[in-house]
């Protein structure tokens, strides 16, 4: 590994594949050779070799040899070069906010806010792009293919230039790839994690213009509900607002597109103190008119009430939706059958938790569960 520039940026850079590409999308010419590649700058000034394999002797002095001819060739530093190389095979956000306080460093309670909110911007899209099927509210429970992609994201390491979090989503190059192309190939054929990239990139520049619409023409919701089939809906709004953490300073997004994958290039988009103001108001103004499906509410019972000694009742429970992400205690009303409101009477009088699951909706100030089922009193 080489040292000196950082450890992340370094053992990504030492990667002969990472290399590899970089030399692709520099013009380098490649001839194999014994033990690994031979390339030729496009100018047929500079070579260097490439080895197969970090287990071959002399590894990092060919890597080391590598690195600085790059820098010499392309006439740049050395740390520019081994940035760009660690880069190669991701696409990596760059999310700079502006804290109060010391260049690189941020209040503990607005970093842990920025980086949830982070968490959330990213999930957000990884269930847009993992269905057709667009909501403004999204689902409690999440799709397994956007939960297994959130597992492979990875949080690089902050950069100085007030407090900037980078986020590395994976991209590989095509199968049996030798050249990189510059034309994108249509969406359906794209990997996973680009197709959560650009979702990033296209849902978050049209939550702005949205924003925009409100701030300057004084338009209502409807800005963003039209927005809905390009990613925009209350759980990227609510993320979006959050990232600033707290501050009423300006976000900046940047998006770096792997060379594995080349498109071109995109503009940073800002978030405002401004946009985040509506965008946070909107989200719970489409929360308010959405219902919910398929949520799981799990509480203490407070409150039953039914017409006589026998049929169905009317339930009320105090406790939180799960895997919401902002954990905030409600209470839900709910119609149970004769059987289970017995068993709803008994978990009252014991003060026991139970679960419910249902489509949640809002009628006025009540907050209330549609078709409940699936109804049981938690073990102690």
């Amino acid at each position: 590994m080489i040292t000196g520039l950082g450890d992340f940026h370094s053992s990504q850079a030492s990667d002969p594949r990472r290399i590899s590409l970089y030399l692709t999308s520099r013009g380098w010419v490649p001839a194999p050779e014994p033990g690994g590649t031979l390339w030729v700058s496009h100018t047929g000034e500079f070579e260097v070799f490439v080895p197969k394999s970090p287990r071959m002797r002399g590894y990092e002095t060919y890597i080391h040899n590598v690195l600085n001819t790059l820098a010499t060739a392309e006439d740049r530093n050395l740390k520019q070069v081994v940035v760009e190389i660690s880069r190669s095979d991701a696409d990596v956000q760059y999310v700079r906010t502006r804290p109060s306080g010391d260049s690189g460093t941020t209040p503990i309670e607005d970093g842990v806010r920025s980086f949830e909110s982070l968490h959330q911007w990213i999930l957000a899209n990884a269930v847009s792009a993992s269905s057709d099927r667009h909501r403004l509210v999204q689902p409690s429970r999440k799709p397994a293919q956007a939960l297994d992609f959130m597992r492979t994201v990875r949080l690089g390491p902050t950069l100085e230039g007030s407090y900037v979090m980078t986020v590395y989503i994976p991209v590989p190059p095509l199968l049996g790839q030798m050249a990189l192309e510059s034309a994108e190939l249509p969406e359906a054929e794209q990997p996973f994690g680009r197709r959560v990239s650009r979702c990033l990139h296209d849902s978050t520049a049209q939550a702005v213009a949205a924003a925009d619409e409100v701030i300057s023409l004084g338009r209502g919701v409807e800005s963003l509900t039209k927005r809905v089939g390009s990613g925009v809906n209350a759980n990227l709004c609510e993320a979006l607002a959050g990232l600033s953490g707290g501050t009423s300073e300006p976000v900046d997004i940047e998006f770096s597109w792997a060379l594995s994958r080349p498109v071109e290039p995109t503009r940073p988009l800002v978030v405002t103190s401004n946009h985040s103001a509506v965008l946070r108001e909107a989200a719970q103004e489409l929360r308010a008119q959405t219902p919910v499906e398929d949520v799981r509410v799990v509480g203490a019972v407070v409150r039953l009430h039914r017409e006589g000694s026998t049929g169905p009742g009317e339930v009320s429970i105090a406790g939180i939706v799960a895997d919401d992400q902002n954990d905030r205690l409600r209470r839900v009303w709910f119609t149970l059958p004769e059987e289970s409101y017995g068993i709803a009477t008994q978990a009252h009088e014991r003060g026991a938790t139970v679960s419910v699951t249902g489509t949640l909706a809002r009628r006025g100030t009540r907050h209330v569960l549609q078709n409940p089922g699936d109804f049981y009193v938690l073990p102690d």
